[in-house]
């Protein structure tokens, strides 16, 4: 049995070829996103992150719209080359010709990229973030218990919060 023919599909192939294409963009700038949280966690830029959060929304939509564009695009073409319908894309570059073979090659390698480096970055900016949010938890207990008067702790070792107590902080000192 000889291995199948490359088909020509040049319509299917180019508007699968332009969904990876937007996709591949649209990843880029996720990850350009990951990058600028990752600056504005180091130096604690809360107004750039509240800005970062307001554009994650439509990136999030944009990607949603272009997996079911490409899931559509992927449905087809693996009719049209005669292929199972859990068919991947090398399944299917491997039954393109040539010039599209080549092309589809290259998009998925640079969208694997881009994924695994957005996915590596959001683990940095993800323990940063931890991080940050337990040194600023223990900024708030060292606070409490200067102020705590009772000195009580709970089961936790915690101080707990006891009644409310008029008192003063000297920051100057």
């Amino acid at each position: 049995m000889s291995a199948p023919r490359p088909t020509a599909v040049r319509p299917q192939a180019t508007r699968l070829l332009e969904i990876l294409d937007a996709t591949l963009s649209v990843q880029r700038e996720i990850l350009a996103a990951v990058r600028a949280r990752r600056e504005a966690v180091r130096v604690a830029d809360f107004a750039a992150l509240g800005r970062i959060e307001k554009g994650e929304p439509a990136l999030t939509l944009r990607m949603t719209e272009l997996e079911r564009a490409r899931m559509t695009e992927l449905a087809q073409l693996t009719v049209r080359l005669a292929l199972p319908p859990k068919s991947t894309l090398g399944d299917i570059a491997a039954r393109l010709s040539e010039p599209d073979r080549a092309r589809l090659d290259l998009v998925r390698s640079e969208l694997r990229r881009t994924i695994e480096e957005t996915q590596r970055e959001s683990g940095v900016v993800r323990q940063a973030t931890e991080r940050l949010s337990a040194h600023m938890a223990g900024i708030m207990q060292s606070v409490h218990s200067a102020l705590a008067h009772a000195k009580v702790y709970s089961r936790g070792g915690a101080i707990t919060i006891g009644p409310n107590v008029v008192s003063t902080l000297d920051i100057k000192s």
